[in-house]
Order: structure tokens, then sequence, then C-alpha cells
């Protein structure tokens, strides 16, 4: 299964990305991590593991998140896949925060072994 220093590894490859193994308090642009998805076993012995990767935009409003994501998505996508990562999708999304608080914009890709 794909460590978590892998995916770190592989992020911090990225120019402009701050790779971290997980986030604790205050998230800004350009902070990348992943996050344990699920994993399922092949056999006694193989283990395969999913993860979410996590990279966070400006929240300026719609046009500054799709200026700063749009050159992004395919550069991530080929770090992680360089890593031995199958990436199976990217999307945007929004990390909730506090009820009536704006979510705080990320693409997620979706990445397994």
């Amino acid at each position: 299964m794909t460590s978590r220093a892998d995916i770190v590894a592989a992020l911090a490859a990225v120019p402009g990305l701050d790779a971290h193994p997980t986030i604790t308090g205050p998230i800004n642009a350009g902070m990348a991590w992943p996050v344990w998805r699920s994993a399922r076993w092949a056999n006694r012995c193989l283990a395969l593991g999913s993860w979410y990767v996590m990279v966070a935009l400006p929240n300026g409003g719609p046009d500054v998140t799709v200026a700063e994501a749009d050159p992004l998505v395919e550069v991530i996508g080929l770090a992680l896949m360089d890593a031995g990562l199958q990436v199976t999708l990217v999307e945007p999304y929004q990390i909730p925060v506090e009820p009536g608080q704006a979510g705080i914009p990320v693409l997620r890709y979706t990445v397994n072994d």
C-alpha cells in the first residue's frame, strides 16, 4: 500500500506546492496533503490503498479559484502518476468549515495503488 510519505514526496516535487503529511490549523492556498480514504485486501498479504489528495486554492471568488486551479490539474496529476499512483479522478471540492461560512476550495484527487 502506498504510504503517506510517498504521496507527500510526490507533491513536494511540484513547484509552488507546500506539501504536508497532515493539516492542523489554518489552511492556506498552495498547501497540499493526503487524506487516507480506504484500504481493501487483494489477499492476505496485499492491501491496496485509496487516498484523497487535497490541494488548497485561493478563496477570492470563482474567477480567482479557477485561474489558479486550471494550470495545476494536469501538473499535479502527472506528479502523482510519476510516483506510481493511479489517479482516477480530480474534482473541485470545498472542505466544510463552520456553519454559515464558505468552505475552503480545493482540488481533490482520488488516487489508488
